[in-house]
């Protein structure tokens, strides 16, 4: 049976050849990835649908998150970026740091879009005055320097230093200072929901002693009425934190922020209410007049840059500069 199976096999390839060639080439043509991406302007993504309030607020308008389209560096992607005006080609070398590999960039931004995430929450409960529960808070590692004599790694949780249990930057910081430079540090971590002991060689930086990484505190925190985030597979970043911040503020307060309008936006957002910087602006910007958005909210660092932009390309849209949420809504209202 085999080898009449293995003989059929034999006498199709020799009569079509010619089109498993073809076909080998075409799956070739479309898996083969090269160190770039491809970024165009995205779409709008709203919050009611991601974001999850118990509270009876009903707003009438949307609040929209904006987001880059990016594509793999497939041939046929590549070939396309030089002919779609909007498709820009970036190489990977341009969001690396270094030689960090795809993996770790990626753990990486999926921190910061819960940091940031929960940093939404406190300020926008802090700025509708209402109270709020930090019920734990895990020190994350971001990032490993160089200079770092570590086998810590990006994404790991410090639980204790020497024994010292740790539950946030401050009493990190604290304990750190104890010790001098050179000394070997014994360091427990929460590794894909294991416990691991690792170790810093403390190195000395603009006269303090220092472990080599840098650090996110995300935090559990329980409110009422309750938020819930549902995050898609392929979010990363902290770009997310104004428009959230937005949204729960709209959610748990009377006034209705949005007044009917489709509102898109951009920029982090720390737990006092700051807004920061982001990339990308072009892309959003275009997504957002693409889906017909009435406001554009973007961060005061980024504000010139978005109004050039809308007047080189006659957009009709409103932008806002955001430099705090109580800014921002008190624009709106």
């Amino acid at each position: 049976m085999i080898k009449k199976v293995i003989n059929y096999l034999k006498k199709d390839i020799k009569m079509n050849y010619k089109f498993y060639l073809v076909l080998i080439f075409i799956v070739l043509l479309f898996s083969i990835r090269f160190d770039f991406y491809i970024y165009s302007p995205g779409a709008l993504d709203d919050l009611k649908d991601r974001i999850e309030v118990d509270s009876n607020y009903k707003s009438s308008g949307s609040f929209n998150l904006t987001y880059v389209t990016s594509r793999m560096g497939t041939i046929p992607n590549i070939l396309l970026s030089y002919i779609i005006p909007s498709w820009d080609l970036v190489s990977v070398d341009n969001m690396r740091i270094e030689n960090e590999s795809e993996e770790t960039i990626e753990n990486r931004d999926k921190i910061y879009l819960k940091e940031t995430s929960y940093d939404a929450v406190i300020a926008a409960f802090s700025e509708a005055g209402i109270k709020y529960n930090v019920d734990n808070i895990n020190v994350t590692v971001t990032y490993v320097f160089d200079i770092a004599d570590t086998n810590i790694k990006v994404g790991d949780i410090i639980k204790n230093v020497n024994g010292k249990e740790i539950n946030n930057y401050e009493e990190l910081s604290n304990e750190i200072s104890k010790y001098k430079e050179n000394d070997k540090l014994k360091i427990t971590v929460l590794r894909d929901n294991k416990i691991i002991e690792c170790y810093s060689v403390l190195k000395k930086e603009d006269d303090r002693v220092v472990i080599g990484v840098t650090l996110a505190e995300l935090k559990d925190i329980s409110t009422n009425p309750k938020v819930e985030f549902i995050f898609k597979d392929n979010e990363s970043g902290s770009s997310r934190g104004l428009m959230c911040a937005l949204e729960i503020y709209n959610r748990i307060t009377e006034f209705d922020l949005t007044k009917g309008r489709v509102i898109a936006g951009t920029g982090t957002i720390d737990e006092n209410g700051v807004v920061g910087s982001i990339g990308g602006v072009k892309y959003k910007l275009a997504g957002a007049v693409k889906k017909k958005a009435q406001i554009f909210i973007v961060p005061t660092d980024n504000y010139e840059e978005a109004v050039k932009l809308k007047e080189e390309n006659n957009y009709d849209i409103e932008i806002i500069a955001a430099d705090t949420i109580h800014t921002v809504i008190e624009k709106l209202k």
